[in-house]
């Protein structure tokens, strides 16, 4: 059953004396409403989006029609703020002449998204009602508040890859802070590790904890078992050192090894690289802003990468920076994953919990959602 919220107005007793110029110089007055008080029903609704009801009705607001004594247009407005918030800059939601809206679930995933509304992450917001005509002389009316909580959805349509493996920090164990693969940020299905591995065997996983999808060697490319299969073979390293692997997983399925290719191949700066103190993330999207920086966490494994898990950012930018110093940072210009350079733009970030790696070796980042 399509649910109804039914707007109920008992204005206050209010009236504005519009002076209106034409050929008679006619004087009228605009009685906006009887007396009474306003009242806005139910007062708490509750609405979670999903993958797939962006585009289903979520609620049908009505109410009454404001009273004037004499035809004038009302415009009425739906709009949404976050919980305790002064409406100075809302989200419009809709906007009618008619006294019903109909709201889909995608607008009001937008508005909560707008608002600072995480992924999977219940938000309290308030709506309200505003009626107005045109005439600037007559006050909006504003009905009170339903309190609304959202859980908004984020689409997030790239694949994220970890390894696993003797060859890798986490050893065979599929949960164990696997470091993440570095997307590029302009063909997602091509990544990149640079990094130290022991001469020995890994693959590749979509999803700490889960042993499929799993991607391994196949014939010289890339095998795939998404669980309805037999698991791939292993990419080997043929001695302990730091090596560069690439992995571009195009067309890979269960039966068809598509149009992929990996190359593993030694990195003759590893070794020698210069190696930080403390490597953390800075800007007014991070917690700290631009005045300190939020550390992150060295491996113990291989000191050229480092992560931070569960950190909220917010609309903005950041960089990453070493030394708790301007004098080594890197930034580009790339949302969620790219290449920092020294000095190089500031990385731009959307509202979000993220777990955040970082190669001082390449200056390769990725951001991954929490999901």
């Amino acid at each position: 059953m399509k649910k109804i919220s039914v707007i109920m107005f008992a204005f206050l007793a209010i009236a504005g004396i519009i002076s209106c110029e034409d050929n008679d110089s006619e004087e009228f007055t605009i009685n906006t409403a009887p007396s009474g008080e306003v009242m806005l029903s139910p007062d708490v609704v509750n609405f979670e989006v999903t993958e797939t009801n962006g585009n289903t009705l979520a609620e049908r607001f009505v109410w009454n029609d404001l009273e004037m004594e004499v035809p004038v247009q009302v415009n009425y407005e739906l709009q949404m703020d976050v919980e305790n918030g002064d409406f100075s800059a809302p989200q419009v939601i809709g906007s009618t002449t008619e006294n019903n809206l109909a709201i889909l679930y995608s607008t009001l995933n937008n508005a909560a998204t707008q608002l600072g509304g995480e992924h999977a992450t219940p938000g309290n917001y308030s709506i309200r009602l505003v009626a107005s005509v045109a005439d600037p002389a007559v006050e909006p009316v504003i009905s009170n508040l339903v309190n609304a909580i959202i859980t908004p959805f984020s689409a997030y349509p790239f694949t994220d890859l970890y390894l696993v493996g003797a060859a890798t920090a986490p050893g065979w164990n599929n949960d164990n802070d696997n470091p993440a693969l570095y997307r590029d940020p302009a063909n997602d299905n091509v990544f990149y590790y640079s990094g130290y591995f022991v001469g020995d065997a890994f693959k590749i996983l979509t999803s700490p904890g889960f042993w499929q999808p799993q991607y391994g060697e196949s014939n010289g490319a890339v095998g795939l078992n998404d669980g309805a299969g037999s698991d791939p073979g292993v990419f080997s390293i043929p001695a302990d050192g730091y090596y560069d692997f690439t992995i571009d997983i195009t067309g890979v399925t269960n039966s068809s090894q598509g149009s992929s290719s990996f190359s593993i191949a030694p990195n003759a700066n590893g070794a020698s690289a210069t190696t930080y103190t403390t490597v953390g993330i800075i800007g007014d999207g991070t917690p700290t802003g631009w005045g300190s920086d939020t550390d992150m966490v060295q491996s113990t494994f291989d000191p050229h990468k480092w992560s931070i898990t569960n950190v909220s950012l917010i609309s903005g930018f950041m960089k990453f920076r070493a030394n708790d110093d301007w004098a080594v940072n890197w930034g580009s210009d790339t949302e969620l994953t790219g290449q920092g350079t020294q000095d190089g733009p500031n990385i731009p970030v959307e509202p979000g919990t993220y777990d955040i790696y970082f190669n001082d070796l390449d200056g390769r980042y990725i951001l991954i959602p929490v999901r």
